[in-house]
């Protein structure tokens, strides 16, 4: 299936780094499960809406499920971190097996906008994102999609081809599936997100994120659900009790 990032060869995002500079923006990398159990923590304190969870959290949501959908598209294991400031509200990397003794990686900024309006007004906020400033070459912007509505993501995105930016690369996400799309059990829609890809291609995929908490579960029992970088070393972190001796 082609999608994220175009046909992937010849595409900018797809230039490996090395890992000193993913070292150089974030020390500590998260599996992305474990930034939807801190969303779904604070969906509790908020009464389950998601309207009143404080903005970092609906981004960290945002962030997690973008690294989620590259894992399901990749094949190959998506870490996050959530810078203290932004700009960029998220970060997302993999690592890459150069040679047995080289890593190197991808590596996404992602910038989250919402989309809480009107469901026509969605263009307009994605046209003052992608407008507003210059963003660096390896930046993803995701819209997250707030208000139910039947949206023609389609002609969304023939309207934003012909916007000049800095921005080549455009998501829509929301929870659950589209509202022209078939039913599923209620059970599976609690654990579903859809990817809409805008920019450079279009694609829509729906996502089940179940089975990636089976593989949070199966890392965290290891302690092996973080990744710490620092300069070209890379380690395994958890937070794990049962790895952590006491002095």
């Amino acid at each position: 299936m082609v999608f994220y990032f175009g046909k992937k060869k010849g595409d900018e995002l797809m230039s490996k780094i090395n890992l000193r500079e993913i070292s150089s923006r974030a020390k500590q990398w998260d599996h992305p499960v474990k930034g939807l159990f801190k969303y779904a923590e604070s969906m509790k304190k908020c009464g389950g809406d998601i309207l009143k969870l404080p903005k970092n959290d609906r981004e960290r949501y945002c962030v997690s499920l973008v690294a989620l959908a590259m894992m399901n598209d990749s094949k190959m294991d998506w870490w996050t971190n959530i810078p203290k400031q932004d700009p960029p509200d998220g970060l997302v990397m993999t690592l890459i097996q150069e040679k047995p003794d080289a890593l190197k990686g991808y590596m996404r900024e992602v910038e989250v906008v919402e989309h809480r309006e009107k469901p026509e007004q969605i263009f307009n906020v994605i046209l003052n994102k992608m407008t507003e400033k210059s963003y660096e070459n390896n930046t993803i912007l995701v819209c997250l999609a707030l208000t139910p509505a039947v949206y023609d993501f389609n002609m969304l995105a023939k309207k934003l081809a012909e916007i000049t930016s800095s921005l080549k690369h455009v998501f829509v996400m929301f929870a659950g599936i589209s509202l022209n799309q078939s039913n599923i059990s209620v059970d599976r829609l609690k654990t579903t997100f859809t990817m809409v890809q805008l920019l450079p291609v279009f694609e829509m995929e729906t996502f089940d994120y179940s089975p990636y908490l089976d593989d949070f579960k199966v890392r965290y029992d290891k302690g092996q659900e973080s990744r710490l970088t620092d300069g070209i070393e890379v380690h395994y972190a958890t937070a794990n009790p049962k790895f952590h001796h006491k002095k």
